[in-house]
Order: structure tokens, then sequence, then C-alpha cells
């Protein structure tokens, strides 16, 4: 650790600043509860993890049928419901605090433990500022996104320690949402694992995926759901089936893949290049993605309604 580090540890900065986030949010759930005028905003807050209670109302079996009051049905893995199942056995208005409790700690700790890891301290800055653009869109709308995070990182962390079963285990709880499969493939590019060592990822992987290969049916209910387009954006499924890849919370644990890939970088030039082409995809992406996929598909069914 450097003696800058040891005098001012930057990363103080950015816990801090997930505490002031999660305040904030806080405040304007208390106030919508008591005024609800606004209601683009009101109906807004929270909505995320309103609807993940209502799919768990479906049941295991019903877990891919269309959700009410959601225009997009059910396509995390299945076994997503019994990791978020405790939140539905506990009345709304506490699940909601203690889920953003539970998202504070867990980022906190990525975030503490991350200047472990990894040494560059340009990295360390663009990961812990892309976090808290996703920490900040994801407690808005009270997703689940920082379960990945925090899944994925202790992973990695597990990998550095050289527990590969465990570390496998992990990145298979992290993909309830399956583009956190991608982690697999930045290990490999970045040169953390070989190829031989995926058996300890694909495996555990593998065990969980067995209920789909007992019921292909169920399984196929799951694509199609991955198919699906919300009516305001038909046309545009390419757009669609990318914002449920690549949404702005995402930021979360994909610049976690972004700090591993720029960490297995060894030339410096090659970093640099990396890491300003990495920086303008990402902004030029979520620009155009909003716009097409948030903000065009509000203002028709503004003008529609």
């Amino acid at each position: 650790m450097s003696n800058d580090e040891q005098e001012y540890p930057f990363h103080l900065i950015f816990i801090i600043s997930l505490i002031i986030i999660t305040i904030i949010l806080t405040i304007i759930r208390i106030f919508l509860y008591f005024n609800d005028s606004n209601y683009f905003i009101y109906s807004r807050r929270d909505y995320d993890f309103i609807i993940l209670r209502e799919g768990i109302k479906n049941g295991l079996i019903n877990f891919y049928d269309p959700i009410e009051g959601s225009a997009w049905p059910p396509y995390y893995l299945y076994f997503w419901y019994f990791m978020f199942y405790p939140m539905y056995l506990l009345p709304i208005e506490i699940g909601l605090y203690l889920w953003d409790i539970l998202r504070l700690i867990s980022v906190m700790y990525v975030f503490f433990k991350a200047k472990e890891l990894f040494e560059s301290r340009t990295d360390l800055i663009i990961f812990y500022i892309l976090s808290c653009i996703g920490y900040s869109v994801d407690a808005y709308f009270n997703n689940v996104n920082f379960l990945i995070l925090f899944f994925l990182f202790n992973s990695y962390l597990a990998l550095k320690k050289d527990k590969k079963w465990v570390a496998g285990i992990l990145f298979t709880l992290a993909t309830f949402k399956i583009n956190a499969f991608i982690f697999l493939p930045v290990l490999l590019i970045a040169k953390k694992i070989k190829f031989k060592d995926l058996i300890y990822y694909l495996v555990p992987f593998f065990i969980v995926f067995i209920p789909y290969i007992i019921f292909p049916d169920y399984f196929m209910q799951m694509v199609t759901n991955w198919g699906h387009s919300d009516e305001a954006v038909e046309g545009i499924l390419f757009e669609s089936l990318f914002w449920k890849a690549l949404q702005p919370s995402h930021l979360m644990f994909f610049s976690l893949l972004l700090i591993i890939f720029l960490d297995g970088v060894t030339d410096s030039k090659k970093k640099k290049i990396y890491r300003i082409s990495s920086l303008s995809a990402i902004v030029i992406y979520y620009v155009y993605i909003t716009i097409v996929v948030f903000i065009i598909p509000v203002l028709i069914l503004g003008i529609v309604t």
C-alpha cells in the first residue's frame, strides 16, 4: 500500500458515497409514502422488489408464468425462488429496508476488500465510480444485482486463495441471472484460470441445471421469456434483449469484470487503450440503450395514454 493510500484511503470516499446514496433514497421512499403526487417517480420506486415478491406468489412450478403488474415475464434461473423466498415471508415494509441494508453492507464489503485484490488505483477508481452508478439505479428500483456483484467478487476472492470449488459454487449462485456467466470468459481472457479449471465452475452449474433437463418444458418456458419484448419496444427485439443483459444497475458487476480483465493486462500501453475504449463503449452503449429502451417507450406510452 502506498503512503498516499495510508494517509488518504480513497476507498472510504466511495463507501461513504454508498451510505449517502442509501440515506437519500430512503428519504425519497418515506416522502413518496406520504406524497404520491408524482406518479412517475412513485410507481418506479422499489418497482423491481415488488414485482419479485409477486413472482414468488406464482410458486416454483409456475415460476415462469406472467406476473400481474409486470410487462416482463420472469427470466431468472429457478433457484432464485429459494434465494428470495425469505424476503417474501417478511412484511413488505420490513423487507424493503432489510434489502436496502443487505445491499449496503454487501457492496461496502466488496469496496473494502477490492483494494486488497487490485493494485491499480486508476482501475479501482473506475470500478468504484461505475459501481456507485449501478448501485444508485439498483437501490432505486430495489433490484438484485448487488448479489451478483457479491457472489462474483467472493468467487474471485476464493480463486485467489486457491479455493476453486468454493469459487465455482459462488459463481453458480450468481448465475440466477444468466448474464453473470460472462465471468468465465473474462477469467480465461485475463489468464486467471486455465481451461482445465472450468470443471470447478461447470460442475456446480450443471448440478443446479439438472431440473431443466428433467423438465424440458420448464426450460423452454424460461428461454421463451428471455426473448420476450415489451409492447412499447416491439420491433426492436435486439435492444430489448440487450436491456435485460446490460441494464445500468448491472454496472456493479460488469465493472468488476472490467477490473479483472484490466488486471490481467501487463503492458501499460495496452491497458490504457483497453481502459479508454472500454469506458467509451460503456458510455455510448448506456446512452443509446437508455434512450431506445427506456425514454422512447415512456414517451410513447405517455402519448398513447
